[in-house]
């Protein structure tokens, strides 16, 4: 017998009772597979609901997404949806869709390293398989539907051969099964040299978290304000408005726990910032209690809403111009139909999984369409909704109603105590407030001596402010020396080190530059140019390689190894470097020289080979760089976001936007100029920035004269 995650007696008792199909696959699956097999069902995948998971150590994953249709109740659109015929205006999401986005999910958010293992070698998406099963049709009636009338089609065909099995209810016997196992290497002669037991034991935690205990939290003390919002258990809907470093975070993981252990029921924790998952986890486990960790789903809005349409089977159409349309036309488009269309759900809302308790972070960042669609479509009856945030971190700028947030929750509970940075930052922020934000929002005070703290925090140091001003921004040289400078000579560990800045293009560089430099390795939120460049090689792979990559293949004799993967790996650090070397001259020379060595060739033939196909090359990144690899870069930054810790051993690279919420030690703020897109919020993102200091703050205003003298001027009212 195979083993059952829970056990079938579970399934049998759940809230939402199983389908006829998923009893009987279960059934199935449970009788002709062994206990190596980890059958889990419904699991826990923070958002995602796929019907069944198969897991065997050693040997790889199995999706399969369970469907009890009538097939023929059902026509297929030209996107290969399922229409139903009596009603047109009625589609599903195609069961093959669906089943895949799960597996996309997996790599692309969910398992962390597994995306950066597909970049660097494909082979590993096939670490995880995908499956449908139709529980009411038989194996010719799916043909019938879904693989006879595209016969023709040979990408269509090649698709399902690689990417998915479809599985009728005659197919459910040992023979046929054991074949689609044996396909998918769940069943092999030898274990997958992929599927590794590290890669394992994140499918399992992820699968199947554990139970928090209380011995895993901390002692936190709280004030009598902090104690009265995490106990309420009569206002069940709440608006926490806090000033920056109040514990509004804290406040939300202790409220979460309580919330669960009042209801015994599901918590959803939303954010707008991809990155805050993993802080809102930590607090969290800080909170000294025992939990179970599969009824806490933390995401950020926009991933909500995409799990929640996968869900549901909503189909996600474009238009057929939508290549063509600019970035911010795409973003509307999106915002219009999906993610602020309250309609969409609400006539879906029976099928909708709700929950016990809903939790927003950030609220300050979520437009009131948002609002109203996690309230009214995704919260249970009588469930608690509670909102926390700050007005003067508005960087989205959102409608505000007066000088405040506007909610769909009457009422305020005010935090105004500030328990995060040392006293010289919290005098910049009140500064900061009274000189720029006096006429658009109210000014806090939580500097003021507080006779009701109930608790010493332990800050009485008084922190450190310096403000640089570089009118030279030609390269990132000055910004590395200062940094790095600043680093070696006050002995400041690399992982108390934070670096800030406005656009990605500037931080990707100073990346390169910082790792090149130093030798120490960064933890990022945004991908890296190796990481572009490779995924342009994976792409002119699969399209007959050019002579000029052969040739750079035969250049570090890598010509011989059946693995490509190391090749493009080596040659993607080489480009790099390269482009280091071509624009900062003999910095890098000594990194090119040890590199070429260490990929088995000199730098004289290297710098050959590049002059002689300079064309070409140019030519590759003009096609395959940032700007032709939107949606791939799109997938890097939120999955980086998502696996983003704070205790990473490195120093952490980030926009403003990104690090929206966390905070750090030591903090090097960069100030760009300002650029079209920035113009309304920059004095709320540069005062985001401020605050995210706890005690070191360095402001490094690279070229920004406007904001010049302001900054001087605040920072010398401080010192």
């Amino acid at each position: 017998m195979a083993t059952l995650i829970p056990s079938y007696e579970k399934v049998l008792t759940m809230k939402v009772k199983p389908e006829e199909g998923e009893l009987y696959l279960l059934k199935f699956l449970d009788k002709e597979l062994d206990s190596s097999f980890e059958i889990y069902f419904n699991p826990y995948m923070n958002g995602d609901r796929p019907d069944i998971v198969i897991m065997r150590k050693g040997y790889g994953v199995m999706i399969i997404e369970v469907k009890d249709y009538n097939l023929d109740l059902y026509e297929l659109d030209d996107r290969k949806n399922f229409v139903v015929k009596s009603n047109k205006a009625k589609t599903y999401k195609s069961p093959i869709s669906q089943v895949l986005k799960y597996k996309d999910n997996l790599y692309e958010l969910h398992i962390d390293k597994l995306l950066e293992k597909k970049i660097k070698d494909i082979r590993n998406f096939n670490i995880v398989t995908s499956a449908v099963y139709f529980h009411k049709a038989n194996s010719e009636k799916i043909k019938e539907l879904m693989i006879n009338p595209f016969e023709e089609n040979f990408n269509y065909q090649k698709f399902l051969k690689y990417n998915i099995d479809l599985i009728g209810r005659d197919n459910l016997n040992e023979l046929d099964f054991n074949k689609i196992l044996k396909k998918r290497y769940l069943k092999s002669d030898r274990t997958s040299f992929l599927f590794t037991d590290d890669i394992y034991e994140s499918f399992k935690r992820f699968l199947k978290p554990p139970i928090h205990i209380k011995e895993q939290g901390k002692e936190i003390k709280y004030s009598k304000k902090q104690m009265e919002i995490i106990y309420d258990s009569t206002r069940k809907e709440q608006r926490i408005k806090g000033v920056v470093g109040s514990g509004k975070t804290t406040i939300l993981a202790a409220r979460a726990v309580q919330a669960h252990k009042r209801t015994n029921g599901n918590v959803l924790i939303l954010t707008f910032n991809i990155t805050l998952r993993n802080y809102i986890k930590d607090k969290i486990s800080d909170v000294r209690e025992e939990f179970p960790w599969e009824n806490f789903v933390i995401l950020n809005y926009h991933l909500f809403i995409n799990s929640q349409l996968n869900n549901l089977g909503i189909p996600v159409e474009v238009p057929k111009d939508f290549n063509e349309l600019s970035d911010v036309d795409k973003d509307a488009f999106f915002e219009n139909k999906y993610y602020s269309n309250k309609k969409l759900f609400l006539e879906r809302k029976d099928d909708i999984k709700t929950y016990d308790v809903i939790l927003i972070d950030e609220i300050q960042d979520y437009k009131r369409a948002w609002m109203e669609i996690v309230k009214e479509c995704f919260l249970s009856e009588n469930g608690e909704y509670v909102l926390f945030g700050d007005v003067k971190q508005n960087i989205y700028n959102n409608t505000t109603d007066g000088k405040d947030v506007s909610t769909n929750v009457r009422g305020v509970t005010e935090l105004k105590n500030c328990f995060r940075s040392d006293f010289k930052i919290k005098d910049l922020a009140i500064h900061y407030q009274r000189d720029i934000f006096k006429d658009k929002y109210e000014i806090d005070n939580f500097n003021a001596k507080q006779n009701n703290l109930e608790f010493d925090f332990g800050r009485n140091q008084q922190g450190t402010l310096n403000y640089i001003h570089l009118t030279n921004t030609d390269n990132v040289t000055s910004l590395y020396t200062i940094i790095h400078a600043n680093a070696i000579n006050k002995d400041i560990p690399p992982n108390d080190i934070t670096i800030l800045g406005h656009s990605i293009s500037l931080l990707k560089k100073f990346d390169a530059y910082y790792r090149y430099s130093s030798n120490e390795k960064t933890n990022t939120m945004f991908e890296t140019f190796e990481m572009v460049y490779r995924m342009g090689l994976n792409y002119i792979k699969k399209n007959n390689q050019p002579t000029w990559l052969k040739d750079g293949i035969l250049l570090i004799k890598r010509q011989n190894d059946y693995k490509a993967d190391n090749a493009f790996n080596q040659l993607s650090v080489l480009f790099t470097i390269y482009d280091l070397y071509k624009e900062y001259g003999d910095k890098f020379k000594d990194k090119l020289d040890y590199y070429s060595t260490k990929f088995k060739t000199t730098t004289k033939d290297y710098l050959a080979f590049r002059e002689k196909y300079e064309s070409e090359i140019n030519d590759f990144i003009k096609d395959f760089g940032p700007k032709r690899q939107t949606s791939n870069l799109k997938m890097i930054r939120n999955n980086k976001k998502i696996h983003f810790y704070m205790n990473s051993g490195t120093v952490k690279i980030s926009t403003v936007h990104s690090f929206k919420g966390w905070e750090s030690e030591t903090l090097f703020l960069i100030l760009e100029k300002k650029y079209s897109q920035m113009q309304m919020t920059f004095d709320e993102i540069l005062y985001t920035g401020i605050t995210r200091s706890r005690a070191n703050l360095i402001i490094i205003n690279f070229g920004n004269e406007e904001y010049h003298s302001k900054l001087k001027n605040l920072i010398d009212k401080v010192k």
